[in-house]
């Protein structure tokens, strides 16, 4: 009986591996879904695609939540962000990948599901954003600086409530 069991379980994890071994592939409406979750819904969410805790930031304005996945030489950083009640819009999910194709099939899909061009800047880091908009949503693109210094540079979404 106990073999069976060691068995089984086994097999469990053997079929589970692909799926946390896998770079994950957001879309826009998972990203805004996240933004909408509680930190704690978020974190069974993040956990169970397998992500890693990575840091936390906590002031008397906000509570920054970072988990991260590395698979393949690939990394991609997933932080929500939860403000205090009066700015509770502010309340937004990042997306950092190293992963530029991946990156590019978001700007993609903004651009095909009715998101228009809007503001563009530069941040004070150096790197360059594009804002999309559709209605009152509004989602930020930001795009590392040339010259990134070492590693792999990183490509990064912003999606707000």
């Amino acid at each position: 009986m106990k073999s069976r069991l060691i068995i089984l379980y086994t097999a469990l994890l053997m079929l589970a591996a692909p799926a946390l071994a896998q770079q994950p592939a957001f879309t826009l409406p998972q990203l805004k879904a996240f933004a909408e979750l509680t930190p704690d819904a978020f974190r069974q969410q993040i956990k169970s695609q397998g992500f890693s805790y990575a840091d936390k930031t906590v002031t008397d304005e906000v509570s920054m939540i970072e988990y991260e996945k590395f698979v393949d030489g690939q990394t991609t950083h997933l932080m929500k962000s939860t403000y205090v009640e009066s700015r509770r819009s502010e309340d937004g999910v990042q997306l950092s990948l190293t992963d530029k194709a991946a990156f590019e099939r978001l700007v993609k899909e903004a651009r095909d599901t009715g998101y228009k061009p809007g503001e563009k800047g530069r941040i004070p880091g150096g790197e360059t954003y594009q804002e999309y908009k559709r209605k009152n949503e509004v989602v930020r693109f930001v795009y590392p600086k040339k010259e990134s210094g070492m590693g792999l540079p990183s490509y990064t979404a912003v999606v707000w409530r």
